[in-house]
């Protein structure tokens, strides 16, 4: 719990991004929620985060109503909103939502910013990354967005390598159609999966081997330049536009920042160069943005 005066975006959420960026744990969400003078429990929305205790707002709903403990994630709402209701005036109340172990130096965070652990919990073995229903839908977001993304991947990969073995590897395939060869190339630049000298390679190796006709190719070719000009248009970097992918999913960014490598801070950075690049200023608008110019489905 903190006091009045806590300072929630300081040293607490710095030492959250830190501790993701070793490894230590995998934060899923942060709620912060406070008790006003006249005893009513609200949602804190700190900086610009809205994204931020949206998913555990949605277990721990306010008012206390239909809680109940599912058994198998080891955390029981009922519980937390005991906990807001009990706060006195004034006050309030973080709940955090991680992976894996707690670490010393998040602990001495909380208490330089005046605050005192009064709960803490572990995912059990049987719920294992899921949290009820909630956590279920964004695991599976996030992993048909690692497969569609691995199988564009390892398709420009295949069309590379087979330049020196395509003579025999693919002498039974099909030609591929031009409409076909145009869609996959554009796919994967706007997703920014290639970049644009790299599907030009991809182009050459499928003609050289012969698994594309020249219709097919030249098709190809003039897909590359119209994803790449969409892309160079909104001035938006391969980084971005990985970002970007994820940004119409219900994913928070220290997910979005889990699934690329980075810690949360630079996802948030990478989405607010983005915004500003599509001149707009919400995540909704920037999705919206991308779909118009063509840059996302």
């Amino acid at each position: 719990s903190f006091g009045p005066s806590a300072d929630f975006e300081g040293r607490v959420l710095a030492e959250v991004d830190r501790l993701q960026g070793r490894g230590v744990l995998r934060l899923l969400d942060v709620l912060f929620v406070a008790k006003s003078e006249d005893g009513v429990v609200e949602r804190l929305v700190i900086g610009d985060d809205e994204d931020f205790g949206a998913l555990l707002a949605s277990i721990v709903p306010f008012g206390g109503v239909d809680l109940v403990a599912d058994g198998a994630s080891g955390f029981d709402p009922a519980h937390a909103w005991a906990l807001a209701a009990s706060l006195a005036p004034g006050t309030g109340l973080a709940f955090l939502l991680v992976e894996h172990r707690w670490a010393q130096p998040f602990f001495d965070a909380i208490a330089a910013t005046g605050g005192t652990l009064v709960g803490e919990g572990f995912l059990t073995q049987d719920a294992g990354l899921l949290v009820g229903a909630e956590i279920a839908a964004i695991e599976e977001a996030a992993h048909v967005i690692d497969v569609a993304q691995a199988a564009e991947a390892e398709a420009v990969l295949l069309a590379l390598a087979a330049q020196a073995e395509a003579a025999e590897a693919v002498a039974a395939s099909e030609v591929i159609r031009a409409a076909a060869a145009a869609d996959a190339v554009r796919a994967l630049i706007s997703a920014g999966i290639v970049e644009e000298t790299a599907a030009h390679e991809a182009i050459e190796a499928l003609r050289a081997a012969d698994i594309i006709v020249t219709d097919a190719g030249e098709a190809a070719t003039e897909a590359v330049a119209e994803a790449a000009s969409t892309i160079k248009a909104a001035s938006i970097t391969v980084e971005q536009a990985r970002v970007l992918r994820y940004l119409s999913t219900q994913l928070s960014f220290a997910v979005i920042a889990d699934k690329l490598g980075i810690t949360r801070s630079a996802a948030k950075d990478r989405a607010e160069r983005l915004y500003k690049k599509l001149g707009v200023h919400s995540r909704a608008e920037a999705v919206a943005r991308a779909r118009d110019l063509g840059i996302i489905d």
